[in-house]
């Protein structure tokens, strides 16, 4: 609870929202698949825990997952195990998957990290880069293609190892 209210604190409004958000978001099987959408990725810069820069132009050339999620999230984190085991499905298919962190602190976030590990790559994203993403709650999960669209969208928490959710994401190839 005292992170929670360090960051209303330190980021005001939008994290009120983004927390709320979470809290009324139904349990991980009210939800069941990917909508479809056609956007842009937005232009970006973010750093992962290992200080690796990513951009669009990282992402070129494969297909990704891509996680939006926060330490104080429950939802975030009641789907992350399931995401490790969707990982493990689908990195020899040649699918990336990276967990953008919703602007915590970098000590808050690896520490969190030794605590419930996520076996992918996970970047320190920020408060202001969130909407260009088009991310209104957490956790939020895109699908971007080879070329750099985003092609697919969950809203709310999912059972990410669920075999008819990933094979939509792997049929995309």
């Amino acid at each position: 609870m005292k992170r929670l209210y360090r960051q209303l604190r330190n980021n005001g409004v939008a994290v009120f929202l983004l927390v709320f958000a979470s809290f009324m978001t139904p349990s991980l099987h009210a939800f069941e698949g990917l909508d479809s959408v056609d956007r842009e990725l937005p232009e970006f810069s973010l750093s992962d825990v290992d200080d690796q820069t990513w951009n669009p132009e990282t992402l070129k050339g494969k297909y990704w997952v891509i996680n939006f999620w926060a330490t104080w999230c429950p939802p975030c984190i009641e789907e992350i195990p399931s995401m490790n085991r969707a990982w493990e499905i689908l990195e020899p298919h040649g699918i990336g998957m990276l967990a953008i962190n919703a602007g915590e602190d970098r000590p808050v976030v690896e520490e969190f990290l030794t605590e419930i590990p996520i076996d992918f790559k996970t970047l320190l994203g920020n408060m202001d880069s969130l909407g260009n993403w088009s991310v209104r709650a957490l956790p939020t999960t895109i699908v971007v293609d080879a070329e750099g669209k985003v092609v697919m969208e969950a809203l709310g928490p999912r059972e990410w190892d669920d075999e008819a959710l990933l094979q939509k994401v792997i049929d995309l190839l």
